[in-house]
C-alpha cells in the first residue's frame, strides 16, 4: 500500500519544554498513524540502532534543540525518525538535523554517540549525511555508515530477496577539507603539524600505533585539547 505523508503543524502533538515543532521540519502519516514502512520487503534494518533512544536532537533551523526525545537515525534516508509524546511516529527530513548526541549502555559500559551533519560533500555523500564524531575539535576523525538496499538472485527462478548492505567509511576533517582516513603514520602527523612538539612528544609518551584506531582517536583528542 502506498503511504502518503504531509508536512503539517503539531503544536497538540509534540511540545518539549516550551518549544514548537515547525511544519517545514516533520512529517507525520496523512491519518495519524505509525509510518507505513518503505523497506518492508528488506532483512535487516535501516537503522543505526532499530531500537528507538533518547536523544538529544540540535536543528539546523534556528538553532534550536530538543533533548530526550525517542528517535533512531535512519542511514538510508539520513532521516531522523522519532516518537511523539502521544507515541505517533514521524520523521525530522534529511539536512534539518545538525547533530544528535546519546548515550547507549552496551556489554562495554555506557557509551555515548554524537552524529553530525553539514560537513563537506565527499565522494557520493552531501552535506545532509550523518557522520558519527569519534574525535571532535580542530582536527575531527568521523566514521561514515550508509546503508543501501541489495537485492541477491536466489537459486529458485524469480525468488530473489533483498537485504541492506552497510558501507563504512572512515574521514579525516581538517583545515575545512574532508580526506579519506589513512592508518598512515605521515597522514596523520601532516594534519597536526602545526602542533609538531608536543604531539611528537605524546606519540613518543604513549606509543602510538598509528594502525590502531582507538590509540589515533587518543592522539587526536590531546591535539584538540592543545
Amino acid at each position: 500500500m502506498l503511504c502518503v505523508y504531509h508536512s503539517i503543524a503539531l503544536p497538540n502533538i509534540i511540545s518539549f519544554r516550551g518549544a514548537k515543532w515547525t511544519t517545514q521540519v516533520f512529517k507525520i502519516d496523512v491519518n495519524g498513524g505509525p509510518f507505513e514502512s518503505r523497506f518492508a520487503d528488506v532483512s535487516g534494518t535501516p537503522y543505526f540502532n532499530e531500537e528507538y533512544k533518547l536523544m538529544d536532537i540540535s536543528l539546523k533551523q534556528g538553532n534550536r534543540k530538543f533533548v530526550k526525545i525517542k528517535a533512531k537515525i535512519n542511514l538510508v534516508t539520513q532521516e531522523v525518525v522519532f516518537l511523539s509524546a502521544n507515541g505517533i511516529e514521524g520523521s525530522m527530513e534529511a539536512g534539518t538535523v545538525k547533530e544528535v548526541s546519546y548515550t547507549d549502555t552496551t556489554d562495554r559500559g555506557i557509551i555515548p554517540y554524537v552524529f553530525r551533519t553539514g560537513y563537506p560533500a565527499i565522494e557520493k555523500q552531501t552535506d545532509k549525511y550523518f557522520y558519527q564524531v569519534l574525535a571532535d575539535g580542530k582536527c575531527s576523525l568521523l566514521r561514515s555508515l550508509v546503508k543501501k538496499v541489495i537485492e541477491r538472485k536466489n537459486e529458485l527462478p524469480g525468488e530473489n530477496s533483498k537485504e541492506f548492505e552497510t558501507i563504512e567509511n572512515i574521514y579525516l576533517f581538517a583545515g575545512g577539507e574532508m580526506k579519506r582516513f589513512k592508518k598512515d603514520k605521515d597522514f596523520i602527523l601532516a594534519a597536526l603539524a602545526d602542533k609538531q612538539q608536543q604531539v611528537n612528544q605524546f606519540v613518543l609518551d604513549k606509543k602510538i600505533n598509528f594502525k590502531n584506531q582507538e590509540q589515533v582517536i587518543q592522539l587526536l583528542n590531546y591535539y584538540n585539547s592543545l
